[in-house]
Parts: structure tokens; C-alpha cells; sequence
């Protein structure tokens, strides 16, 4: 008896040693799951946690006509946003924009990933279709690598594309079609209040989903030899020019406005883009001037003009 009740006492000492230890090392994990969860919740130091921009580009449909020079146009708007900061850049083109590529895409890995305080800009260049949909509305979609041009079997169509944007947790979204994608339900983006137009951030916290698309039904995006008039202008707006105010800041209604205009200017009004606000009243930030710029002249100096 002594030796077993010897012999138990080193034993439920070791076992009681295990088991603070095992206490403390979950505490550990359990505080450095806690940080880290806690790192994501509130404000980020700029507007957004994370910046995603998904470049979808099909050029050689397996069903469809080609399209000269759409990847090509695709490259160069993801090196656009790659300047812009954007953390994550994701492209796919041809065979990686197969309709299950894209399903997978706007059904799990975004809604896993982009988070409250995220950016998200999606654009397209690639064939467009409509039907009709349920209550004879003519809704857009597009059309994914291996799908057929007027069959809307595999294709995105634009209420997919709605119910991902509510599915997603992003703060701002931004859809860019060159394409004629259309059927959305419309809500005309307000213009930007005064308050807006001297600190712009304060429009950045509420959510926004906003929609710009090259052209408008029965209408082409007009492709100037192997490149889209609508991505050239792009490129120019996404450089500063569409930043009419010239205040350092441009948003996704600025830039939408810029290309409305340019581009029917220049097609004579054969070729008209859209720009909608379909969710929220917020607008996306592409370029975030400073904080506190005034968009008339150099910051105040003095009390006085401080107060003015």
C-alpha cells in the first residue's frame, strides 16, 4: 500500500503539472486567436483593410467569336490597379474564366475572403448576352470562356451578379463591364454634397455597389483596331484625368460621369455607358487625396482664413 500510494503521488503531481500547462498553452492560443480576431474588427488606419481587384479577360471562346486584343486590354487595366495599391490582383483569362472558374469565384473564394472593410473592383472585357427573365425583363450576362453566346445556361447573369454583391462582405464594390451589361434595378448616384466635395472620406464609410458598363443595349463597345476605346479611356480617367474637381480624390462616380461623357463625345452618341449605384449610398474611393485638402488653392495659413 505505501509503495502503490509512493508511487501515485509523483504521478498525480506530473498529471496536475500536464494539466496547468495544458491550461496555460490554451490560454496562449486562446490570446493570440482573440488578437488576431480583434485586428479585423473597427477601423483601419486608411479607408479599407485590403484592396481586390478580379481582371476577368477572354479573348478565344471555345463557342463564341474572338475578341482581338481582350486580354491584352485585361493586362493593362491589372497593372492600372497594381499601381493604384490594390493588394491582391487576380487575373483570368480564357481558359481561367471558364463558367465554373467564375461561379467558384463569385460563390465561395470572395465571399470567404474580402472582408467588411475591403475594396473590391471586378472588371470584365469579354462577350455580353440578354434575356428575358421571369417577368419579360431583358437582364444582361455574361459569357464565361466555354459558353455560348446566346444561351444563358452557363453564363453570369446580372441577378447572379446582384446576389453576389449582397453576399459579399465589402464595404465598397465596383463592377467595370466593357460590355453591354444591363438590367439592373437603377438608382442614380446623387451628386457628391458640398461637404463631400472638401472631405470626400466622409462619403467613403457607407457602403456602396456601384455598376459602370461600356455600352447600353443594342449598342457594341467599339474596338479602334486591337484595342477597346472604353479601356483606353479607362486607362486615361484611371491615371487622374477623371478627377474633375482636381482634388486629389478619385471616386468610382467621378470616374463613372468621366466616361459617360468621353466616350459618347467620341462615338457621336453610337456608344453610350452606364454608371448606376445599385446598393447603398456610399461611393468607392480609386485615389485618396489628403485627408484634409481644400480643393480651392493651398490649406489655410492662418486663424482667419481657417474660419473663412
Amino acid at each position: 500500500m505505501n509503495g502503490a500510494r509512493q508511487f501515485g503521488q509523483p504521478l498525480s503531481l506530473m498529471f496536475l503539472i500536464l494539466l496547468l500547462l495544458g491550461a496555460h498553452m490554451i490560454g496562449m492560443v486562446s490570446v493570440v486567436a482573440l488578437s488576431t480576431a480583434e485586428a479585423q474588427v473597427g477601423k483601419p488606419e486608411g479607408l479599407y483593410y485590403k484592396s481586390w481587384a478580379i481582371i476577368i479577360g477572354i479573348e478565344n471562346y471555345v463557342l463564341a467569336p474572338p475578341i482581338p486584343g481582350a486580354i491584352s486590354d485585361a493586362k493593362k487595366v491589372a497593372e492600372a490597379f497594381r499601381r493604384l495599391g490594390f493588394d491582391e490582383v487576380i487575373e483570368l483569362y480564357d481558359k481561367d474564366a471558364s463558367s465554373r472558374r467564375l461561379h467558384q469565384l463569385l460563390d465561395d473564394m470572395l465571399p470567404r475572403k474580402v472582408g467588411r472593410m475591403d475594396r473590391l473592383v471586378i472588371f470584365y472585357a469579354g462577350h455580353a448576352g440578354f434575356m428575358q427573365d421571369s417577368d419579360g425583363q431583358e437582364r444582361g450576362y455574361l459569357v464565361p470562356f466555354d459558353a455560348q453566346l446566346n444561351h444563358a445556361t452557363k453564363s453570369i447573369t446580372v441577378e447572379h451578379l446582384k446576389e453576389f454583391t449582397r453576399r459579399t462582405a465589402s464595404k465598397h464594390t465596383l463592377l467595370i463591364f466593357d460590355a453591354p451589361v444591363f438590367g439592373w434595378e437603377i438608382t442614380v448616384p446623387p451628386e457628391l454634397s458640398m461637404e463631400g466635395r472638401t472631405a470626400p472620406e466622409s462619403e467613403t464609410d457607407r457602403r456602396a455597389v456601384q455598376v459602370i458598363s461600356a455600352a447600353s443595349k443594342g449598342e457594341a463597345s467599339v474596338r479602334l483596331e486591337k484595342s477597346s476605346r472604353f479601356v483606353e479611356t479607362l486607362l486615361i480617367g484611371l491615371s487622374g484625368d477623371a478627377d474633375l474637381d482636381g482634388n486629389g480624390w478619385l471616386m468610382a462616380s467621378e470616374l463613372g460621369g468621366y466616361l459617360v461623357r468621353q466616350i459618347e463625345t467620341a462615338s457621336n452618341g453610337t456608344q453610350r455607358p452606364s454608371s448606376l449605384r445599385i446598393d447603398g449610398d456610399g461611393d468607392t474611393a480609386l485615389v485618396e487625396g489628403r485627408r484634409s485638402a481644400f480643393t480651392l488653392g493651398a490649406d489655410p495659413q492662418t486663424p482667419s482664413e481657417r474660419q473663412e
